[in-house]
């Protein structure tokens, strides 16, 4: 297929699903402007789709993916749902040449993954949402390695601790209200959450190899694994370390990743708000975190639209995304969990 680029603008835009994330989805598609406009949005649950179309000055709401396509020309359809229903979406999105920018996993399973891609090839434009690779923190540490300041990388470790499944003294569980779905899911850690661990160390440190993990349920009523230590490799044999776990006492109920890179000239550290380079020409750039977060959203969207305009390959496409599924399945294989 020729790729096909939008010249006009606004470019219109549908978006799949109404939870808690879409409210990040949408202030990114605000926050382009003119550049691009959502002009439906859809969901089974029609109470949550009228609310976010009211906050955002939606024209129409949906339940039915087939009515919505029936009824409006759009140029890309942003999914947001449920990853059961990614294929699906992107499947009918496809069909009628509608590019798609798809939340991450593509799918559940990574052979569902590759089996998608492959039927969307020739007909229309994907995108994986991998948001975590776009915070700023992380584009600037890019930005220091490509111009070799950190040098060859050693070694390198990166870890998200909280509390978020535990009850705080209330008796809330934040990660639980927050997203309350993780409660049942058959895979958690890993490929809920480590996924975008893993994505931002391959973004950082090139092509990884999954060399042992181990995980584990703690949690007695929460369906999936708690807790999860990967191991791997990069290219060159460098060992690189990701670390997980939402059940730890005493810990915030959502804290910052700590990211550290040993490089042969410096060394990188993010931890709280703060990015590092520490050798000899230190220095230190401060962050908000809550404005990086949207902003991770705003990169994601940002870009999706930069593409389609200019035909430029999209950084997060399915063949990079496949390279990050393969390390979560991997991953579960080395830790001796059943993988969907």
């Amino acid at each position: 297929m020729a790729v096909r680029s939008h010249k006009s603008s606004p470019l219109k835009v549908a978006l799949a699903g109404a939870g808690m994330i879409s409210w990040f989805h949408l202030t990114a598609w605000r926050n382009l402007r003119e550049r691009a406009r959502v002009v439906a949005i859809c969901d089974p649950d029609s109470a949550k789709a009228s609310a976010r179309a009211k906050e955002f000055s939606i024209p129409k709401v949906y339940r039915d993916a087939e009515a919505m396509f029936s009824s409006e020309g759009i140029d890309a359809l942003d999914v947001a749902s449920p990853r059961q229903t990614h294929a699906a979406w992107v499947d009918a999105a496809a069909a009628r040449g509608i590019d798609v920018l798809c939340q991450k996993p593509m799918t559940p399973t990574l052979a569902e993954s590759e089996a998608l891609a492959r039927r969307v090839e020739g007909k229309a434009r994907l995108m994986v949402h991998e948001n975590w690779r776009f915070r700023p923190w992380y584009r600037e540490l890019k930005r220091w390695i490509v111009a070799g300041e950190v040098g060859d990388v050693l070694l390198g470790r990166m870890a998200m601790i909280t509390s978020g499944l535990l009850a705080d003294a209330s008796g809330r569980r934040p990660s639980l209200e927050r997203q309350p779905f993780m409660q049942h899911e058959e895979e958690l850690m890993i490929a809920e959450v480590l996924i975008h661990h893993l994505d931002v160390m391959r973004f950082l440190c090139g092509e990884l190899t999954v060399i042992d993990a181990r995980a584990a349920r703690t949690v007695s009523d929460v369906r999936g694994e708690t807790l999860a230590m990967i191991f791997l490799e990069t290219a060159s044999g460098a060992p690189i370390e990701v670390t997980g776990t939402m059940a730890a006492p005493g810990y915030p109920a959502r804290s910052p990743d700590r990211l550290e890179i040993v490089g042969s000239k410096a060394s990188a550290v993010f931890d709280d708000s703060g990015l590092q380079l520490l050798g000899a020409s230190p220095r230190v750039q401060q962050y908000d975190r809550d404005r990086g977060y949207q902003a991770s959203f705003d990169g994601v969207i940002a870009h999706f639209v930069d593409c389609l305009q200019s035909g430029a390959a999209f950084e997060t496409g399915p063949s990079d995304n496949l390279a990050t599924l393969r390390l979560v399945e991997d991953a579960y294989r080395a830790a001796g969990l059943p993988h969907q």
